[in-house]
């Protein structure tokens, strides 16, 4: 987004300024760990600040742990996996609550980065 997030006490403080005063985080609890959900919906909001295309949301209920999926993220979890960003774990499930792993997180992020 061409925002200088160099520079505050920590390495962190100005992306995690920008975040929030762009409404893609909340701000809480910054050095938790994030799960699937979160990590999706922060992607979601950051699409709709840029104006990304959201067209093509999937339906949840293929997937048998749907109805664990938070109220603010389902529109978000929808949207990722009907542009293929998440396609669900090796056992068929979203696993919305989840940590998302180092594996996991760099996956979403190239497919983010790479989805049309």
């Amino acid at each position: 987004d061409g925002v200088d997030t160099s520079g505050g006490s920590t390495w962190s403080e100005k992306g995690m300024a920008w975040a929030v005063a762009n409404g893609i985080s909340d701000g809480s609890d910054p050095t938790g760990r994030i799960s699937r959900e979160q990590l999706v919906t922060m992607l979601y909001r950051y699409a709709q600040s840029q104006e990304m295309n959201l067209e093509g949301a999937a339906d949840l209920a293929a997937y048998p742990d749907n109805a664990a999926v938070a109220s603010y993220a389902q529109e978000a979890l929808a949207w990722a996996v009907g542009k293929g960003i998440v396609t669900g774990t090796s056992d068929g499930r979203l696993n919305p609550e989840g940590t998302a792993t180092r594996g996991q997180f760099a996956v979403i992020m190239y497919r983010f980065s790479h989805q049309g």
